[in-house]
């Protein structure tokens, strides 16, 4: 039996989207990745510098904002993540159901080919954890 137009354009859509998602989820990794160590080896530099190497208030302020910034946008990129990763996850459950509509205990027994809780948890929890980063960085730029 040949597959009509219309399926072939939905099998296609739902590997897209599998491939895109890990993809996503790649790239995004290394980003939070790197931008995590810079933060963290930047909070180190600015809390254990020696005492005889002071810095100028307004340096600390402006590296503080920097950091800031930085760890807000990660903390967005975070709460993105998971937002696509559930959007994608219901995008190809709906592909599955259109593609077995007639024939629904077709449908696999399995879990879906995308783990939306699990990134819910990871993208939540990331963002959370670049949130409080930020909070620590206005806490050493501004009080400390």
């Amino acid at each position: 039996m040949e597959e009509s137009p219309h399926e072939w354009i939905l099998k296609r859509r739902h590997e897209d989207l599998s491939l895109t998602v890990r993809t996503s989820w790649y790239l995004y990794i290394q980003f939070y990745t790197v931008l995590l160590t810079v933060s963290v080896i930047g909070l180190g530099w600015v809390l254990t510098r020696p005492a005889d190497a002071p810095i100028v208030p307004r340096a600390k302020h402006v590296i503080a904002i920097v950091f800031v910034i930085q760890t807000l946008l990660t903390a967005i990129t975070s709460g993105a993540m998971a937002l696509y990763t559930l959007r994608v996850a219901r995008d190809q459950e709906h592909i599955e159901h259109l593609l077995v509509q007639s024939q629904v205990d077709a449908l696999p027994s399995v879990g879906p080919a995308v783990s939306a809780s699990l990134a819910r948890f990871a993208g939540w929890f990331n963002c959370a954890a670049m949130i409080a980063m930020a909070a620590l960085w206005l806490y050493v730029g501004f009080i400390c």
